[in-house]
């Protein structure tokens, strides 16, 4: 297959991904705790089908002989390029939907439930040995910081494509011999 056609594919996957994204995130509410799963399943199906689908489509043009290695590499550039792609779908819907504020605005909230009162305070830092010498003040911004820093569209997006590069290494290890074994000899 070639790698223009590789590309389309690709493209066409993730933006039919960010499609089911925006759909699970209006049905569920913005709420990343329930959706985000329900979109890294539909990453992982999508990056197999796809790997699947060039294989299929390389081997069924002609009979080829083709190395183990060669269907690797062709695995990997269609992992490659589906990994792109979604990140960049990813930095949309990301950029665009309401999910990280939502969960910014919880992780505050529960932050404010958990240092209302001395008590609270006291037992969070006998408990903690790195927050025992900080101001109430003080853990509350080391907190503000990790949140932001967890919720920013960047870290979700290289979180995203990190995973999903490693996903398409894994798969395309795996696939092409599994494809080889059982595939091939449906095609022969």
């Amino acid at each position: 297959m070639s790698t223009w056609r590789i590309w389309a594919y690709a493209l066409s996957l993730a933006f039919l991904w960010l499609g089911l994204r925006f759909a699970f995130g209006h049905y569920f509410a913005y709420n990343y705790a329930q959706a985000q799963p329900k979109g890294v399943l539909f990453n992982l199906v999508f990056l197999l089908s796809l790997i699947l689908l060039t294989l299929y489509t390389t081997y069924s043009k002609e009979p080829q002989v083709r190395s183990y290695f060669d269907d690797f590499k062709l695995s990997l550039r269609a992992g490659v390029a589906y990994s792109v792609a979604i990140g960049l779908a990813i930095g949309v819907y990301y950029s665009t939907a309401n999910d990280m504020s939502i969960k910014r605005a919880t992780d505050y909230a529960q932050l404010e439930e958990a240092l209302n009162t001395p008590e609270k305070v006291a037992a969070i830092t006998s408990s903690n040995e790195p927050l025992k010498d900080l101001t109430k003040e003080e853990i509350q911004q080391s907190y503000i910081e990790r949140v932001n820093t967890m919720t920013s569209s960047k870290t979700v997006v290289a979180a995203g494509i990190s995973g999903m590069m490693l996903s398409s290494l894994i798969f395309s290890l795996i696939v092409p011999w599994i494809f080889r074994t059982v595939m091939l000899k449906e095609l022969s």
